[in-house]
């Protein structure tokens, strides 16, 4: 999550040209960016739980909502960044949606699900700073 402290840096110094990187991540993404970081320890924790707990659902859901406030929100212009971002998006949501199905049986998120919306952010993340390099 290294990765995450450099973005939220970047990401802070950017500067309102809503046409390029610097203005996707000044101009509202870096809340959206900041959920998912979260979320993503979130599908972590909660990851292959044998027992059950009352508190997983709602936390899935929490993530559910977060992914949606995201794909609302406006594509990054950067085409590499948004389809990694849509990517990470996808992995998440659907890490997320199968905690919730795992919820009847007493579990959580699958932890490979979790690894892979984590390398999915990765990426994102080192997409997101080149493009931002380059700008």
């Amino acid at each position: 999550m290294t990765g995450t402290a450099l973005l939220l840096t970047a990401l802070a110094g950017c500067s309102k040209d809503k046409e390029t990187m610097a203005g996707w991540a000044k101009n509202g993404s870096e809340k959206h960016v900041r959920a998912i970081a979260t979320d993503l320890k979130t599908l972590v924790a909660v990851s292959d739980q044998s027992t059950a707990d009352p508190t997983i659902a709602p936390r899935c859901t929490q993530v559910l909502d977060d992914v949606k406030a995201a794909k609302t929100f406006r594509d990054p212009p950067d085409k590499i960044v948004n389809t990694s971002w849509q990517e990470t998006l996808n992995r998440v949501q659907t890490a997320a949606s199968h905690c919730l199905h795992n919820v009847k049986a007493g579990g959580g998120s699958s932890l490979v699900e979790a690894i892979d919306a984590q390398t999915s952010f990765g990426d994102f993340t080192s997409e997101f700073e080149h493009a931002l390099s380059q700008s």
